[in-house]
């Protein structure tokens, strides 16, 4: 909606910028995620169609421990006989500027009647995706073949001044990846054997599955951790109403106090004294 819209439907043209207002001060976080899933969905069946007629294998998601107990999330990565291709998806539009020795990267958004910059800082995505690398070799331990960094960004994004420095890093948009893959692979097919390929996916699969436990029984822990201190600071874990001391009234246990929850009966937490 432009400036000729403004002057013909003020009343409009205002409504809709307070809609879009609260809409990203209530669910902005969930819409941002939800894109960044969705640009993720898009790259890994681009990958899935590139990797058909080879005998590359994509994998998407993969969660690698780190040797401290961290863990790297990685959003798409292809194992083929043409090396390790592991992809950092950025579903950003808007210009990009950008150099592989920067730490930080910038977005530029236009908006608004009059074309108002919006400036973002985004952490250097190479950088990122090294740290990705970096955690894979941790893991494979003997691996000597070579690695291929691609950061793809949303077909929206303009890259305006994004240098890249290193000869196996590609900063490409999302509809170029097949082309680029396939660039890659003829360029260096051969250098991996069918059983290395085989032997690299299994164990990445096996140190992911490793780290999904880890980071589950991390979370059980958390959980735990989390609902004693609500309930030690009298809250209720459930609900996160004020704690209230009761009295049984009948029963086995009549006579004897409890610890309830306030809401009760729309909340039903109990929890003994003994």
């Amino acid at each position: 909606m432009g400036f000729l819209y403004f002057l013909l439907h003020p009343d409009r043209w205002i409504a809709s910028h307070i809609k879009r207002g609260i809409k990203h001060a209530v669910f902005g976080e969930t819409i941002a995620e939800y894109k960044g899933e969705r640009g993720e969905r898009n790259v890994a069946r681009i990958a899935e169609r590139a990797c058909a007629r080879t005998t590359a294998v994509p994998i998407k998601n993969l969660c690698l421990p780190w040797p401290d107990g961290k863990t790297s999330q990685i959003d798409e990565l292809i194992v083929a006989d043409s090396g390790i291709y592991v992809i950092e998806v950025k579903n950003y539009k808007g210009w990009i500027f950008g150099n592989e020795k920067n730490q930080y990267w910038t977005q530029i958004l236009y908006t608004g009647i009059r074309g108002e910059s919006i400036k973002n800082r985004l952490y250097n995505p190479i950088r990122q995706n090294n740290s990705h690398i970096l955690c894979i070799k941790k893991n494979l331990g003997d691996y000597k073949g070579p690695f291929h960094s691609l950061v793809v960004f949303s077909d929206e994004a303009e890259f305006k001044d994004v240098t890249v420095l290193s000869s196996n890093v590609y900063v490409l948009h999302k509809s170029s990846l097949h082309s680029v893959f396939r660039d890659i692979n003829d360029q260096h097919k051969g250098q991996l054997g069918d059983d290395e390929v085989d032997d690299i996916k299994a164990k990445l699969i096996h140190a992911s599955l490793k780290a999904d436990s880890q980071h589950h029984a991390e979370n059980v822990r958390k959980q735990i951790s989390m609902k004693e201190s609500q309930i030690a600071n009298g809250f209720c874990p459930r609900c996160g109403a004020p704690l209230v001391m009761r009295t049984a009234r009948r029963g086995a246990n009549a006579g004897s106090q409890f610890i309830g929850c306030s809401r009760y009966p729309k909340c039903t937490y109990t929890r003994n004294l003994s």
